[in-house]
């Protein structure tokens, strides 16, 4: 049997998450933070601004196996939030962002891209971009992602 690209890149050799999984890609505006932030963060806001207003972040969701649970993964400026969300409400919470025009949703099944890709910077785009495989070059917004994604 032949090896997976994961397995020959890895120096463990641990079961990787199955390439073709269902993701729910997340296009949102960031929370804005309150009053006495950070000046790394009142900067970050600052160029922020100017990205497509409603396309300035982008996170994935998949479901995990039986029942209401949620891979969620959130490549914020300061960290790459992983996690596994126990929740009835993601759905419904989710068309209701949709519906009031604060979030897009684009469902891409992740691939194993054909070759290596460069990524880029440490972005929420390329960090999304590589997780579902997904083209994307290495300095690209949130808009020209989505644009891509809605383009196939």
């Amino acid at each position: 049997m032949a090896t997976s690209p994961a397995h020959r890149a890895s120096l463990l050799p641990l079961p990787t998450a199955p390439v073709h999984r269902p993701w729910l890609v997340i296009f949102t505006d960031p929370v804005r933070p309150g009053r006495g932030r950070r000046f790394r963060d009142r900067v970050l806001l600052r160029f922020l601004a100017r990205l497509r207003p409603g396309f300035r972040h982008v996170m994935a969701i998949s479901p995990e196996g039986t029942g209401h649970r949620w891979l969620v993964v959130n490549p914020a400026s300061d960290v790459l939030a992983v996690g596994l969300l126990n929740s009835t409400g993601v759905i419904p919470e989710l068309r209701a962002a949709v519906a009031g025009g604060r979030a897009h949703v684009v469902t891409v099944t992740g691939r194993q891209p054909a070759c290596w890709q460069f990524r880029g910077l440490f972005s929420c785009v390329a960090t999304i971009a590589h997780l579902t495989g997904a083209p994307a070059g290495p300095v690209t917004t949130p808009w020209q992602f989505y644009r891509r994604l809605t383009a196939r």
